[in-house]
């Protein structure tokens, strides 16, 4: 709105004023311009937002005016911008002091986890209303009442309808990861000290108290449709391209292993919701029941010849394209499982059950660096909650990449 008021006041055209205009949202989106704050500033990423109206008027009007005028626009944008921030959180601090506050759950109650409520409940412009504690004990007086214990998390959080999630000094991952899923804002409170206020950058606060919001889930993300969508492009390709090599193979195995070439099997996927996995007939078990708990045929000597090859060069996988097709998995993501080795090394590997926040894939971050067939569970379950945490677009990209380069060199597959 400021970009289209300054520029039509040069006299651009509708066509131009319009890609200026998307020119600063993207932009600005670029340098996290529009990213929510605890305590908003009309000044927060300044200089980002300058940049994005000096970059959106030149783009669109540096052929059509001179480049004074271009620096005029994007100098009147950038007060226009600035004023109009300063005007919407001056009202928005008016409301939360009226009591328009979040209502959230301050965890641990220790003496940083008081003087950090006390803070809140006295300066309600932050935006964080602390309703109570959850900590075993209650420690010294409290300002306000603990609710529960570590593992009440989401009794309190529904029954008192917090939004926000403050983990003052040391908390626990599980903790954060569930108020997460139940749609609260959560925030690391280190005390003064600790380690972690080194490692990262500090762009919160609250009276000085430094603040850290937790990543969203990628699901939550701008990115994350894109990532369906890639699947479905790549795994309609990749079926039609395929198609001549899935006949031939389709073949040869009915000619070594006799009728039915497609092999399915229970799996587990996103969100533990169970899935039928499709693949190429390398070997009939003897029973259903070797079919859920035999861990690994890679040296059965009942594979032929054919099977071996598929196996080899991975066609024996082609068909999940479908899978990926119908949404049971992605291309990218942790491999699924059999139920059977699912509870059983949710008993033995730490972390194992955490795999399962993201939809299990073709190919994935511990596929590409060896972890596959009987290889180390613990080093699998490092490797595919580390692609989770830190999950990107790009980094499917980067996967798929690697993924076709060691399916083509030499000794690759």
């Amino acid at each position: 709105m400021c970009m289209a008021f300054a520029a039509a006041n040069a006299g651009q055209s509708v066509p131009r004023i319009a890609l200026a205009g998307l020119l600063v949202v993207a932009v600005g989106g670029l340098g996290h311009v529009y990213a929510p704050r605890v305590l908003p500033s009309s000044l927060d990423r300044g200089f980002w937002l300058a940049g994005a109206g000096l970059v959106g008027a030149l783009t669109a009007f540096r052929e059509t005016t001179s480049l004074i005028v271009v620096v005029l626009i994007a100098l009147l944008f950038t007060f226009l911008a600035v004023c109009g921030r300063s005007v919407l959180y001056f009202l928005i601090r008016r409301a939360r002091r009226r009591g328009r506050a979040v209502p959230a759950l301050v965890v641990g109650a220790g003496a940083h986890g008081h003087r950090l409520a006390r803070n809140l409940l006295a300066y309600p412009e932050y935006g964080l209303l602390p309703l109570g504690f959850l900590d075993e004990t209650p420690g010294e007086d409290p300002c306000v009442p603990v609710l529960g214990g570590p593992g009440d998390v989401v009794r309190v959080v529904q029954a008192h309808g917090v939004r926000a999630v403050v983990i003052a000094g040391q908390g626990q991952q599980s903790i954060a990861r569930t108020a997460r899923s139940l749609g609260c804002d959560v925030y690391l409170a280190p005390d003064l000290g600790e380690l972690i206020i080194d490692f990262v950058t500090l762009r919160e606060h609250v009276r000085s108290f430094p603040l850290v919001r937790m990543r969203p889930e990628a699901q939550r993300g701008l990115a994350w449709p894109l990532k369906r969508a890639m699947d479905i492009a790549v795994a309609l390709t990749g079926l039609v391209v395929s198609a001549p090599v899935l006949a031939l193979c389709a073949l040869l195995i009915r000619m070594e292993t006799g009728p039915g070439v497609l092999f399915r099997q229970r799996r587990v996927g996103y969100r533990d919701q169970p899935l039928e996995l499709i693949k190429l007939r390398t070997l009939r078990p003897a029973d259903a029941h070797e079919s859920e708990t035999l861990w690994s045929i890679a040296h059965d000597s009942r594979i032929g010849p054919v099977g071996r090859l598929l196996r080899k060069a991975s066609f024996d996988e082609l068909p999940q394209l479908w899978n990926v097709l119908r949404g049971d998995m992605s291309i990218v993501g942790p491999r699924p499982e059999r139920p059977h080795f699912v509870k059983k090394f949710s008993r033995t590997v730490p972390g194992y059950r955490l795999r399962h926040r993201m939809p299990v894939g073709i190919t994935g971050w511990a596929q590409i660096h060896g972890l596959r067939g009987d290889t180390s569970i613990e080093d699998r379950v490092r490797f595919d909650n580390h692609y989770i945490d830190g999950w990107t677009l790009r980094t499917d990209l980067k996967i798929m990449l690697q993924t076709v380069w060691s399916l083509l060199r030499p000794g690759g597959g």
